[in-house]
Order: C-alpha cells, then structure tokens, then sequence
C-alpha cells in the first residue's frame, strides 16, 4: 500500500438554524462476515436485500474477517477488522451489530423491527458525510459534519468519532473465496485515521463539528467509482452510536473508461526450459469508446516492457496486445500486467483485470546433488526450501512451518526430534482435488544402487467425513515433461492420528515414516522428484526428513538413532508382518501395534536390549485393518504404517 496522507482538520461551526431537539436515529449496521464463509453466503443474499429495501434508515458497514478460510479484502486490511472483531468479541461469522448495543447474531436472525426500533431512538446530533475524489485517484477528501441540534451540550465521555472509506458494490467475476458468493457491498477498505476513531470534543447547543481527511488511496481499491465515506458516533463505554451517515458514491467520472483484461501466456513444457511469451487481450467494458491503451508488463516486480495502443473500441470490442519472447531465470518467476491508462486516464474500475498476474515455474537444467536430503530446518516459515520449488494452487497452502506458525508449544518436526516440516493445510483448503507441490531440482543417480525415498508424515482425517485428502510422489527424468507417480496414498488408510474436527497439528506421536524403493531408476544421470499434496478439503498433512539416496535412507535429523533400512512388509498383509530395522548402538527397544485411533493392540518387545546391526520382529495379525507398528529405543521412534486385509 502507498504511504497514508491523512490531514484530519478540525472546525467549530457556530449555526444560525432553529433547534430542533432531537432528530432520529440512522442506524448503522455492522455485518462481519467472509468470502469463505458457506453460512454467510447463504444468508447474505436475503440479508443484503433487507438493507437495500431499507437504506434510508440505516448506515451499512461489511467488515470481511479472517476466518473461516481465504478472503482477498481481509488480507489486504486485516488489523483494522480485527479490531473491530475485538471491539465487540465477535467469535463467528456472519454476525450482526446494529446501533452499537445490539448484537443479531447471525445475519438471518436480523429483521426490519429491529432496524424501526432503533431508527425510532432520537438523538441530539445529525451527521452529514460527503466526499470528492482526486482527477487520478490518488486521494480521497472526506468531510463530516456532526450538528448538535438539541438545546444542552452534547458532551458524552470517552465518545469518537469513526470515519470509513468502503467500497459500496463489489462485483466479483468470479468467488475470490471458497463458496459461490461473488457479491459485496459496503465493504470497509480503511478507517481513518485507524480503528480507535478520533476523540470527539463537546459539541455547544446548535454548534457544529466538522471534520475534514485528505488520504491517499490504498492501492488496493478495486472500484473507484464505488468510493463512499461512513461515518458514526460511538461512546466507546457502552458502545452505543448516537448517529451515523453514509456519504453517495460518486461513479463514474465523464470520459473516463474501463478496460477488461485476460492473460495469455506461452510457457515451456519442461521446467528446464526459459522462455515465455506473453500476451493480453483488452475489451472495452464501458460505453465510453477507448481510442488509447497503455499496458505495462511486470517481472518479479519489475517493469519489463510498457505497450502502447491506439485505436478504436467500441463497448466489448477487443484487441490483443503482444509483448514478444521473454527471458525468465530458473525459480519462481511471476509476469503481471497493469493497464496504466486508458484515454490517457488511469482505470477506474480493476475488478475486471484480477486475473493479471500468474507465476512460472523453472528448475536449473544442472543436477544441484547426487541424493536428498532435506529436513527444513534451515528454511524460513512459508518459505521455499533451497534447491526446490513450491508450485501451488492456492495461497499458503503448502509450506515450511514450526510450532510458532500455530501460536503453541512443542515441535512439529518429526517425532519431536526436530522443529520444522512442510504442512499442507487441507483444514482451509477448499477446492476438492486441487494440488500443490514441492518440486526437487535434479539429482544425479548415476552411480546410485538400490535407490530407495524415505520419508516422515503425520495426518489426520475430519471427523465424522470420509476425507480423501492425499499425498503424491512422482519423478521425472525429462525434467517435468512427464511424469510417474511413485507413491499415492490418502484417507482412512493414510491417516497416523485418530481423526478429529479440530485443526490437526502433528505432536511426537503423530508420526510414521515410509520408504519407497526407486531402484528402477538407478543409473539415471537427471532425476526431479515431487511431493504433491491433494486437498479434499479434511484435515491437515505433516511431511518431514525427505530422503533420497543408495540403499540407505539420508536421514535429515542426525540424532536418529534407528538409521539405515526400515521395513514393514509385505504391506498390505496378511497373516504375517516383518519389522526390520538397524541399530547404529545398543539399545533398549520397544516395539507396539497401535490402530488409527492409537489404541494399543500388542506389545512386541518391551525394553528388549538389543545389540548393533540388523534385526527382524515378526508379527502375526489377528483382524484386518490399518495399523501402526511403533518401534522405540530411549534416543529416538519412528511409526511404520501397515495394511491388513484378510
């Protein structure tokens, strides 16, 4: 967001008028609720007809919170909702305050007597709200005119005055959320000068207070032609409102126009190749007729090349504008366009230009290793591990974490042996079959024999719903051209905690480790390898201490004390399951059969001592069934998951 201009300014109005006493109150309506919210996108439809048939009464504010999933509006103001939600210990969503005092509930509950009685109130003050917006949109001025109309002092304590910039209607060509709902109004963008409000001073018998702000617009308007100002009076104690106005948005300014933009660009099939070639087309979205056109090109932030067009277009008439062969470097690489101006004026409308940016993914066309063997204990939270990428379908879905990610203690490393892992956040990911990926630059196998992958995960379904959410493995050795699907597990079968309706965060004994044998690509000189994560919108998935190497897993946490080949097979089974493991010391081991739900089924070996080498455990199942075969000794524990048909 650009810097905040903000000139409060301060005036004692003394009028001439007749007093009237008391005037009635305009209600304001403050509605907290989420693009990912289904029960808000039910309601709200009936909820926002209400408000539309009943306008004249009331003064709408939408504050778009933080949960229950993603919401662009939130994020782009989040502290200042947040204080809202504080201000009035809101817990869910939608919820509904009217006046101050009245809390609605859900916004199903909210009917036009409760608006009548509070509209009935009357109140020594009126307000009047009106504003203008600069030529380029740069800046917004906001006047308020608070009227003490009554013949007694108005001098509530601890009593401010609110002022809001909102976007009245927020047209969505597609959901920004998780649900159908593609519809706002009323949207708060930003307080001024922040959510505390400005204290208000007493107000003499027929005197008024005005209150004037000259602020730069955040650059994340969607709609300047939506731009209205709100404004209420709120005695902070009791939390009433004594009057609140809405200023009438402005629309659209004469000559100005409005473009609509889809992104067309050509990127290689293979991640090791560096080449794109983009492209726009542009429909004229207004009955303004466009004769000029600047579109600006963006790499990673940078402005790459600026396209000029003239011409004419008529409403939904289209052109196409092309920006030739683009270099890109391997990583991630995003390419946006900004339409910098349209008949010489900027757009005034950007809701129809959302789809302007997408990432290219390359890779280095060199191996960076010879195996894997990665931890992540060296990456930043939600950042991308060296000699990888993350590619995803939706933000923050899929990312490095440790504990303070989710505000408590312990570690969510695996087994509690190490802080971090990669989490794939299922819980508020809403978009059933969507897929991100950890992708590894490429390995040289060479010289490798008997590859095998290892890995640590944790997961856990939603109760109550047969979630499929799953974990995927492929390699490629035409660097991502193709690919082959090595590992593909998920659901019931998949899970190492009992399934649970809370956000599942994996603890020490959440975990299980695998092994997949790749000796089928030994001798190869290039090998990606890929970690996918695939919602179905359950619960979430910890993957820790991936390796990748001959014969013997890397392990990433050298601590470990149950290094080399750990097997549980033949998985599935049926009447006999073999453990097989290596001690680097001796140890006291002890080995359990747990089901999902961590109930214990048998006891193997209890503080068994066992000497360095090799060992096999035998167990003979019983019922059919997923279980977890947990061995410990007192450095270290890992879980191997294990299927039991009969």
């Amino acid at each position: 967001m650009r810097s905040l201009l903000l000139l409060p300014l301060f005036a004692l109005l003394f009028t001439t008028g007749s007093l009237t006493a008391q005037v009635q109150k305009r209600v304001l309506v403050e509605h907290f609720t989420q693009a990912s919210c289904p029960p808000c996108a039910s309601q709200n439809p009936a909820f926002n007809n209400m408000l539309f048939n009943n306008f004249e009464k009331i003064t709408p504010i939408k504050y778009q919170t933080s949960w229950p999933g993603y919401d662009p509006m939130n994020e782009q103001n989040p502290e200042e909702v947040a204080a809202r939600v504080s201000y009035y210990g809101v817990t869910g969503v939608p919820n509904v305050i009217m006046g101050g005092t009245l809390d609605v509930g859900i916004a199903s509950n909210a009917t036009v007597a409760q608006i009548d009685n509070i509209h009935a109130e009357m109140t020594p003050i009126e307000m009047e709200m009106t504003h203008s917006v600069s030529a380029d949109f740069d800046s917004m001025y906001i006047t308020c005119i608070i009227r003490n109309v009554s013949e007694e002092e108005f001098a509530p304590a601890n009593t401010v005055l609110h002022v809001a910039i909102v976007e009245e209607e927020l047209i969505f060509p597609e959901p920004p959320g998780s649900t159908t709902e593609a519809d706002f109004y009323y949207v708060m963008r930003k307080m001024l000068p922040g959510a505390n409000g400005t204290p208000l001073s007493s107000i003499a018998a027929g005197d008024s207070s005005v209150v004037s702000y000259a602020v730069e617009l955040p650059d994340y308007i969607y709609d300047y032609s939506q731009l209205a100002a709100v404004g209420f009076v709120q005695t902070n104690s009791n939390k009433e409102v004594h009057q609140s106005d809405i200023s009438e948005s402005l629309g659209v300014p004469e000559g100005y126009a409005d473009v609509a933009m889809t992104l067309d660009v050509q990127t290689p099939d293979s991640y090791c190749e560096y080449e794109v070639t983009p492209s726009a087309t542009i429909e004229n979205a207004s009955d303004t007729e466009v004769t000029s056109l600047e579109l600006t090109m963006f790499v990673n932030g940078s402005a790459t090349a600026t396209e000029t067009w003239e011409g004419t277009l008529a409403n939904g008439e289209s052109t196409t504008i092309d920006f030739g062969t683009t270099a890109v470097n391997p990583g991630v690489n995003a390419i946006s366009f900004e339409v910098t101006a349209v008949n010489g004026n900027p757009d005034y409308n950007t809701l129809n230009q959302l789809e302007n940016s997408l990432n290219v993914y390359t890779l280095s066309e060199d191996p960076f290793s010879t195996e894997i063997a990665e931890g992540f204990e060296t990456t930043p939270n939600l950042s991308i591990p060296a000699n990888t990428i993350i590619e995803n379908d939706a933000p923050d879905r899929l990312g490095v974490v440790n504990n303070s990610a989710f505000g408590q203690a312990g570690s969510v490393g695996a087994y509690g042996n190490s802080n971090k892992s990669i989490f794939a956040n299922f819980y508020d990911w809403n978009a059933p079959g969507a897929q991100a990926h950890l992708i590894f630059e490429k390995v040289d196998l060479s010289n490798s024999q008997n590859t095998i992958l290892t890995f640590d995960y944790a997961f856990a379904q939603y109760g109550g719903f047969a979630t499929n959410d799953r974990m995927l493995v492929s390699v490629s050795t035409d660097c991502g051209i193709t690919w082959t699907t090595v590992f593909n597990e998920g659901g019931a079968s998949f899970a190492t905690a009992p399934a649970t309706n809370s956000f599942f965060i994996a603890n020490a004994d959440s975990w299980a480790s695998d092994t997949i044998d790749l000796s089928a690509y030994d001798g190869i000189p290039e090998l990606n390898l890929r970690v996918s994560a695939q919602t179905d919108w359950g619960n979430n998935l910890f993957i820790d201490n991936i390796g990748l190497a001959s014969g013997t897993p890397v392990s990433a946490d050298e601590a470990n004390k149950l290094e080399g080949k750990v097997f549980a097979y033949p998985n599935p089974a049926t009447d006999l399951v073999n453990l097989d493991f290596t001690l680097v010391e001796k140890s006291m081991v002890t080995v359990q059969v747990m089901d999902v739900s961590g109930k214990l089924v048998q006891t193997l070996a209890a503080q068994d001592e066992l000497g360095v080498g090799a060992h096999q455990i035998q167990w003979q199942p019983e019922q059919a069934g997923v279980y977890l075969i947990r061995i410990a000794t007192q450095n270290s524990a890992l879980t191997k998951r294990v299927t039991v048909v009969k």
